[in-house]
């Protein structure tokens, strides 16, 4: 349900989206009694507590957090004897900003939340008290406010211990997680029932099948014969019952959405991370003290001989990195950022600014943007970048990376495999020794070739195509690639010594190339590092020789490392018995056999007659090219260079081993200093 507003208030609570990853809550095998808490302990307890922690969001649709700090704010206090002393409300701003960010659903109002994302984040950061991270700005005015200092030291302090998906049609599951626990937290589809002012006592909500005015989370503290005590974020003297109401069976069996049994988690001395987790399920791994949350490091293994150049934590490598989804458009994965944009303003401008700063003033200051492949995923990107990062810094250069939407490239492998296993099944072993060698090749050839013509209809074509269609619609107007350009001009306008410098693997040089376009003869490129360069030469001569033609890039500060026609035949994607260069140029553009900047036969003048298209577009992309690359640094990594070293060990030369390796790293850096490192590469295994 969108977001709604009804009697001056906001609804905007969705139900959360089914994961069978969930797990399901089990009641214990104990009688429950008749009514929970006893009328006793209600009175005896309820003015009290609904004086310090029956909460109100106001008119704001912050339901989620505010639901699950009441939630909280119950069991510590049911905890602690039913005593307030010591007990102070949880941030429901925190738990409401997290939801917002863990609920990504593109192309929707952004204003709602669900209560699977508010326990995502509550379970990934922990939760800070209010004091720490208040909901309203100095001048009492609702909205996102910049946490305090000490909020990651404090919300370690109360995360978020075992959890369960409760079977919301299941009164009796409903009522022994109340007595088990306490407190649940919900959310259900309210009707003007709801709006039933100050009561002097607790009152069943109204319900006569009205028509749903939208989502709502809230806590279920108790129950009666009549139905579930609810404690609402409304107001202890603006609704209910010093902020409590009965809510009948009939109006939960019918209305409800969503619930969710926790306990707290013990303290801890650990800093909750301050960025987001792209793992989508709610699990122990992206958890405060999983794997995430304890930050393991990629490099672990590994003896650094310098200190400075090991692998970055997960929340630091965040902060040197733009991340892009679909269509170009920012993804905020900074906690403490109020939105996408503020994110990549911190992250494209204020962290380098104070970094370059920090320079001598008398000497020229460098930043690099490395930007990554298109055969990864988010969380492999952040990998490479924990530990490519430290080299940069390490050797006076403040790294940028841009971490983009690949779609499912990353698995073109896996699809081409599983896909075609059936259509080669009766075909030799291509390792069968027996089978003559020109023989062999046939073969090779013929699967190929079936294997470029099956690419459309096994998704593989289109998948390619959503990829470079992100590429170019973040270069639109407030997408990532132009907020970006518009950074990294106002930085050279900040600091006139700043040399920007540009480095991409595979489809990374189609962004460089959009980007190219966006910054103007103001920011020149004092160096372009290319590797395996996955665009088409028509594309470089549009993007990359028109910036040549404009004085925004000179030729001899363009470097392009290739492999040889000779190893790229001798490359594999999946099945595939070529690289996936070759499988670009026949398979995955428009045309045939389309020329591509990373292919070695791009770059020469006697290209065999059946490498290339026939068509003149590929002739005149070609001949074109070949007009800018005087100049330019062309090397080809040939059969003498087979296995190449990460530092850690040595893997086979392929299309994706350029950012692995060691040798081509370190050249690279050594261009941008100008001159020796200050610090070797030393590990590039990730």
């Amino acid at each position: 349900m969108p977001t709604t507003r009804s009697n001056d208030r906001t609804f905007d609570a969705r139900p959360d989206r089914i994961d069978l990853r969930d797990r399901p809550y089990q009641p214990k095998l104990v009688s429950l009694p008749p009514l929970f808490p006893d009328l006793e302990s209600i009175r005896k307890y309820l003015p009290d507590y609904a004086k310090a922690l029956v909460l109100d969001q106001g008119r704001e649709g912050a339901c989620t957090g505010f639901g699950l700090a009441a939630t909280i704010n119950y069991l510590r206090w049911r905890n602690n004897g039913y005593s307030l002393q010591g007990i102070k409300s949880v941030s429901p701003r925190m738990l409401y900003h997290m939801a917002q960010l863990y609920d990504e659903w593109p192309g929707e109002d952004y204003e709602g939340s669900s209560c699977r994302g508010a326990m995502k984040g509550w379970n990934r950061h922990g939760v800070c008290s209010e004091a720490l991270w208040p909901s309203c700005n100095e001048a009492g005015v609702p909205g996102f406010v910049a946490p305090g200092i000490g909020w990651d030291k404090d919300a370690a302090q109360l995360p978020l211990g075992a959890y369960y998906r409760i079977d919301k049609a299941s009164i009796t599951d409903l009522q022994s997680a109340v007595v088990e626990v306490g407190a649940i937290y919900c959310s259900a589809n309210v009707h003007e029932g709801w709006f039933i002012g100050k009561t002097e006592d607790p009152q069943i909500i109204p319900w006569q099948n009205n028509k749903p005015v939208g989502g709502h989370a809230f806590a279920i503290v108790g129950y009666t014969q009549d139905g579930f005590i609810v404690q609402n974020s409304w107001g202890a003297e603006k609704w209910g019952h010093h902020g409590f109401a009965i809510l009948s069976y009939q109006d939960w069996v019918f209305n409800s959405t969503d619930a969710w049994v926790a306990v707290l988690g013990a303290p801890m001395s650990v800093l909750a991370p301050e960025t987001i987790s792209p793992r989508s399920s709610l699990d122990t791994s992206s958890s405060l003290c999983g794997p995430a949350g304890l930050a393991s490091s990629p490099g672990r293994g590994f003896s650094y001989a310098n200190p400075e150049v090991q692998p970055l934590p997960e929340d630091k490598a965040y902060l040197c990195t733009l991340v892009l989804g679909n269509n170009g458009i920012p993804i905020n994965r900074l906690l403490t950022s109020e939105n996408a944009a503020k994110a990549v303003e911190r992250v494209c401008r204020t962290e380098p600014a104070t970094w370059l700063g920090n320079e001598p003033s008398d000497k020229p200051c460098k930043l690099a943007l490395y930007v990554h492949g298109g055969l990864n995923s988010e969380e492999d990107s952040v990998q490479r970048i924990r530990i490519m990062a430290p080299y940069f810094r390490a050797n006076k250069i403040y790294p940028l990376f841009l971490t983009w939407k690949t779609g499912a490239l990353e698995s073109i492998g896996g699809i081409l495999e599983d896909s075609t296993r059936d259509i080669f099944r009766s075909l030799p072993s291509m390792r069968d020794e027996s089978v003559m060698s020109k023989v062999r090749e046939a073969l090779d050839d013929a699967r190929d070739r079936t294997i470029e013509v099956a690419c459309e209809h096994l998704l593989v074509k289109p998948i390619w195509s959503e990829m470079k269609q992100n590429a170019s619609a973040a270069a639109f107007p407030d997408a990532g690639l132009a907020m970006l350009a518009g950074h990294l001009i106002a930085l050279k306008q900040q600091f006139p010594k700043l040399e920007i410098h540009l480095a991409g693997h595979s489809a990374g040089s189609i962004v460089l190339g959009h980007l190219l376009s966006l910054l103007g003869e103001s920011v020149p490129v004092s160096t372009l590092s290319l590797f395996a360069p996955a665009c088409t030469v028509e594309f470089a001569v549009a993007t990359y020789g028109a910036a040549i033609k404009s004085g925004k890039l000179q030729p001899e500060a363009v470097h392009v490392d290739i492999m040889s026609d000779e190893r790229e035949r001798a490359d594999t994607v999946g099945p595939y018995g070529k690289s996936l260069l070759y499988l670009v140029s026949r398979a995955l553009e428009v045309r045939h056999k389309t020329p591509l900047l990373g292919m070695e036969w791009s770059w020469k003048s006697n290209s065999p007659q059946d490498q290339w298209s026939a068509d003149d577009s590929s002739r005149n992309a070609l001949q074109a090219w070949a007009g800018n690359i005087k100049g330019m640094s062309l090397h080809v990594h040939d059969k003498r260079r087979e296995y190449v070293s990460t530092g850690a060990g040595k893997i086979r030369l392929a299309h994706g081993s350029f950012d692995n390796d060691v040798t081509v790293i370190s050249n690279m850096l050594q261009r941008i200093r100008g001159g020796e490192l200050l610090a070797e590469v030393e590990n590039l295994a990730y």
